[in-house]
């Protein structure tokens, strides 16, 4: 029987809550201001998901456009960064690249949606890059990417189980 060993990111006593998105009452989804407020009402484990801008910038954002919830539109994937920059959501707060999010919540441990195949290996680096292995969760909608991360990046990274379970 393989001995199974809990990740420093689990060291947690009891359950655990989560601001999704960091919570998303005002429509101010995926922003700093809002992951902010979570932290002010005392979360300390906040879910995000990240796409790549066409220049290779980590965004935190959960859609692949940003028309839902912007003032901008077009595919995340097909715009540089300079433009996502431009876009508000709520028409009041600008798109926060994955990397200042980590820098400006030290304290806090993230749940990342690992939203599109291009968005892995700037992650892995982004995560390898800040010493963050034990504040992050890797998840994803897709199995082969959970595991491709899991491959890559060895016992190191926290990930979720998948669609399948274990």
């Amino acid at each position: 029987m393989t001995e199974r060993i809990r990740h420093p990111y689990l060291d947690h006593p009891g359950p655990i809550a989560f601001a999704h998105r960091g919570g998303t009452a005002n429509g101010l989804e995926n922003t700093a201001r809002q992951f902010r407020r979570a932290v002010e009402a005392g979360y300390r484990y906040i879910e995000t998901d990240v796409h790549t801008t066409r220049d290779g910038r980590l965004v935190a954002f959960h859609d692949a456009t940003l028309d839902r919830v912007t003032d901008g539109t077009g595919r995340i994937a097909d715009l540089p960064w300079r433009d996502v920059a431009r876009a508000r959501v709520a028409g009041e707060e600008p798109v926060p690249l994955f990397e200042e999010l980590l820098e400006t919540f030290p304290e806090v441990r993230w749940n990342v949606d690992v939203k599109a195949e291009a968005a892995l290996l700037p992650f892995l680096d982004l995560v390898g890059r800040t010493g963050s292995w034990d504040r992050i969760c890797l998840g994803s909608f897709s199995e082969a990417r959970v595991v491709r991360a899991q491959r890559l990046a060895g016992p190191r990274l926290a990930t979720s189980y998948g669609t399948r379970g274990c």
